[in-house]
């Protein structure tokens, strides 16, 4: 994990032992007193030990603006020879990319506003976007092993956009197995040649290429709703 802010202001890297570049092993100790704000019960508060060897790894990184900054990586992998500091912090940051890939899933798939009323078909929506996914997933990881490359590589919006234009051609093959054989493997070739290009470092920031429209809030059900009528704009309804 990423260390604390509060623990970032107040380190000294001259404490506790080096066991490589940029590492150090350092010992965290147990607070007196359990903080008024945690979660624990008292059983398991009085379970925890009183002191913690962790090791610390500094990692540079470009932030989103381009930036060159570095986060320190904590973890309780103490051996460098078996874990080295490098493949612990390339870890760390492909664990972060998830947060970013969530999101773009969320987009793609227009996950963002789920059009129900209750919280049962939100749940049930949900699973079946789930569903659809790890499929779509299961088609890319099959095409990313016939061209040998990672699953990452393959272009998740151009997988989405081809098994959408094939869903009609599978309904003509419900009554036959080795249409939909042969089918489905054609699609898993063409997925292969959807290949992204290794971009390092590449600021892609999220940006809207044209204002939105002035309208008001739809803030009541349509039936009820009442347009407030002004010269150029409009305001939101209190």
């Amino acid at each position: 994990m990423r260390l604390h802010q509060a623990r970032h202001r107040k380190l000294d890297w001259r404490k506790g032992k080096r066991v490589g570049a940029n590492q150090r092993v350092v010992t965290w100790l147990k607070p007196k007193q359990q903080s008024a704000k945690s979660e624990l019960t008292k059983e398991q508060w009085s379970e925890l030990p009183d002191e913690m060897s962790i090791r610390l790894i500094k990692v540079k990184y470009t932030d989103r603006y381009g930036n060159k900054r570095t986060l320190v990586v904590v973890t309780d992998l103490l051996d460098d020879k078996q874990h080295s500091g490098r493949e612990l912090g390339d870890l760390y940051t492909r664990r972060w990319k998830i947060e970013e890939k969530l999101r773009d899933v969320k987009t793609t798939m227009g996950m963002e506003l789920f059009a129900v009323k209750s919280p049962e078909m939100a749940h049930k929506t949900m699973l079946m976007m789930m569903i659809a996914y790890n499929l779509l997933r299961v088609l890319m990881q099959s095409a990313a092993s016939d061209v040998e490359v990672s699953n990452e590589r393959v272009s998740f919006k151009g997988a989405l956009d081809l098994i959408t234009s094939c869903s009609e051609h599978f309904k003509m093959m419900l009554k036959s197995i080795q249409k939909r054989t042969a089918y489905r493997a054609s699609i898993v070739e063409i997925l292969a040649t959807k290949i992204l290009d290794l971009r390092p470092g590449r600021n892609e920031p999220r940006a809207i290429k044209r204002r939105p429209k002035s309208y008001q809030m739809l803030t009541k059900p349509r039936h009820v709703f009442e347009q407030i009528v002004h010269k150029s704009n409009y305001r939101k309804m209190a």
